[in-house]
């Protein structure tokens, strides 16, 4: 069994590798460090180095720029016209860094020439060519989708047009063959072609082994999503190798007297991940809108005690989730009486209770240290207790609402049952009443999931049972810095709110959509503490004005066959890039080499 701690490190850690994927400078930069690029290294080696003339040197650095502009869009429209990936921006940065690889040899080449004789400047800058083309070949073998002679015409149709320009140099300072140019250029496209595939076929072997797709294919997907949020790649290899499984939810109805049901607590086995739109990283979000349309409440979706090992596959076990809730969305045999909120502490963890009729409602945390996914026995130990008090689990809740370095799961699991055990049992012996709710929901527009924020926004439930108050608050984030629930919960004592507790719904839309060292920015991070403390009291002000007598009912359900994407392949697939780039390392060396002695002595023949 992996566990949760381990497939967070690996997620993490996925996540630097492939985020660091789309950080590119925009088109502007771009057209501003090649044109930098190419006068500044024609200058220094034409003219500085060997001495060539002064308007010669620029000229080639000019000619350069601008046929390296304009190969980036015949690529884009020539090529890349369906490649959703492949805007003319990406296609300047490939052929920015692409210049950036040719300006070593061009420098080396100078050097060379300056010290020995003129024919290694070209020589270098014919070797210079030959590597372009691998670095293009291998660079769009991995990241576009068209088809792969597409993508040869493509890698070399920038390098060969940025060659001519050397043509009309070598022609005005000394004389070279153009047969022997021509005849290199033909074989180099050989040697290019035949290496680059190579390497793919390698690297690809990694991924085949694992998932019986390629690395490649697998890489594709991934950026495809990053860069262009197209989820339907990565969903499809996630439905490949999903496995079938139950998903369990419980639904906690609030009604108040003489009206609809005015709140709603939902929690599922699902975890809302991997990461941004896919699988279900957006569901808690998908329940709220769901519930709310259907029932016209406030619907809060906490987080439950299941963790990445349940994500969701695509977008269609979502619906089949939503449609499993939404059935089991009508309430009957509603209880009017209550327990007050008894909240317990055991060395690092807590746990709060409280009772309505036989339903019991449960929270965990560790906070203020970090509170992550937590491990489903603490769920299993929790129902197995309450059953013997005679009490049915309404909803247990992992508040997610601390982070503040790694988790070591082992050591909260005992903390976690000790504070559960006493919180039920404390609260089973208290006295039920009457009790009043009121619910208020806001989405601030000004947070974004860059910051932290999801689109369900700030949930808050007000239960009154005889003189305590006490407020539960969902947010819409995943997790929120330590010490940020405290915070919230000493101003909420400002209302007269004698208890309660927070808690965020650990939506991924809001991971890798930000580029942190995490991948995603926890609540309290990016927002303002003050700001987002301001529309929590503003929504319980509200329920507070809301509040009614009302009474709760409890529905549990389970759909089945529901396809997740496993905590096997979530480890395999996010240790993938790492198994990649030490394969990758293992063929550069020997593959490159081969191919750069192949070049050398291609021209000695020519």
């Amino acid at each position: 069994m992996i566990s949760a701690g381990d497939l967070h490190n690996s997620i993490d850690r996925a996540f630097k590798h492939y985020s660091s994927l789309f950080v590119l400078p925009s088109y502007r930069k771009v057209v501003l460090i090649t044109f930098s690029l190419c006068i500044t290294t024609s200058l220094v080696t034409l003219f500085l180095i060997i001495g060539a003339q002064l308007h010669l040197a620029f000229l080639l650095g000019l000619f350069l720029f601008l046929a390296s502009a304009f190969s980036d869009l015949v690529v884009r429209h020539a090529f890349f016209e369906s490649d959703q990936v492949y805007n003319v921006r990406r296609c300047s940065n490939l052929s920015m860094f692409s210049i950036l690889l040719w300006v070593g040899f061009l420098v080396l080449g100078s050097l060379l020439a300056r010290a020995i004789s003129w024919n290694f400047w070209v020589d270098l800058s014919l070797i210079g060519f030959t590597a372009v083309c691998i670095l293009r070949l291998i660079v769009l073998l991995s990241t576009s989708f068209v088809t792969y002679w597409r993508i040869v015409a493509a890698s070399i149709t920038q390098p060969t047009i940025c060659l001519l320009p050397f043509f009309y140099v070598t022609n005005s300072v000394a004389s070279v063959s153009r047969g022997a140019i021509i005849a290199f250029f033909l074989f180099s496209l050989l040697i290019s072609t035949a290496t680059a595939t190579a390497f793919i076929k390698i690297v690809d072997q990694v991924g085949l082994k694992k998932f019986q797709t390629s690395t490649t294919m697998i890489l594709k997907a991934f950026l495809a999503n990053w860069m262009e949020d197209m989820e339907a790649p990565v969903e499809k290899l996630f439905e490949n190798f999903g496995k079938e499984k139950t998903i369990h939810f419980s639904l906690l109805a609030f009604k108040e007297e003489g009206a609809n049901i005015s709140a709603v607590i939902a929690v599922s086995s699902v975890h809302p991940g991997p990461f941004k739109n896919v699988g279900s990283s957006l569901l808690p979000f998908l329940i709220q809108k769901a519930l709310a349309n259907k029932l016209g409440s406030v619907v809060a979706v906490p987080h439950g005690l299941y963790g990445h090992e349940f994500d969701l596959a695509s977008q269609q076990q979502n619906r089949k989730v939503l449609r499993g809730i939404l059935e089991a969305s009508h309430f009957t045999d509603f209880t009017s009486k209550a327990t007050k909120f008894v909240r317990t502490h055991e060395k690092l963890a807590s746990a709060s209770c409280q009772i309505f009729g036989n339903y019991a409602l449960v929270t965990l945390t560790l906070a203020p240290e970090t509170t992550e996914d937590l491990p489903y026995e603490v769920g299993d130990f929790i129902l197995e207790k309450a059953s013997k008090l005679g009490l049915t689990p309404g909803a247990i809740v992992n508040a997610h609402n601390s982070i503040n370095g790694p988790l070591n799961p082992k050591k909260a699991v005992e903390p976690l049952k000790g504070a559960a055990w006493d919180a039920l049992r404390k609260a089973s012996k208290l006295p039920q009443s009457p009790f009043e709710v009121g619910a208020a929901k806001v989405t601030p527009r000004e947070f974004s999931s860059e910051e932290g924020m999801g689109p369900g926004g700030i949930c808050s439930l007000v239960i009154r049972v005889k003189e305590q108050t006490c407020a539960y608050i969902t947010i819409d984030g995943n997790n929120m810095v330590s010490g940020l629930r405290k915070k919230i919960l000493d101003a909420l004592k400002q209302l007269n709110i004698n208890a309660g507790e927070v808690f965020t719904t650990d939506t991924h839309v809001v991971n890798a959509v930000s580029k942190t060292a995490r991948g995603y920015r926890p609540l309290g991070e990016a927002i303002p503490h003050v700001e987002l403390i301001n529309y929590i009291k503003q929504t319980v002000k509200e329920a507070l004005t809301n509040m009614r007598a009302a009474s709760i009912a409890w529905r549990a359900g389970k759909v089945r066959n529901v396809k997740i994407i496993g905590e096997r392949q979530i480890e395999e697939m996010s240790e993938l890039a790492d198994s990649a780039l030490r394969q990758a390392k293992k063929t550069a060396i020997p593959l490159f080499a081969a191919a750069g002695l192949l070049a050398v002595a291609l021209l000695v023949v020519l």
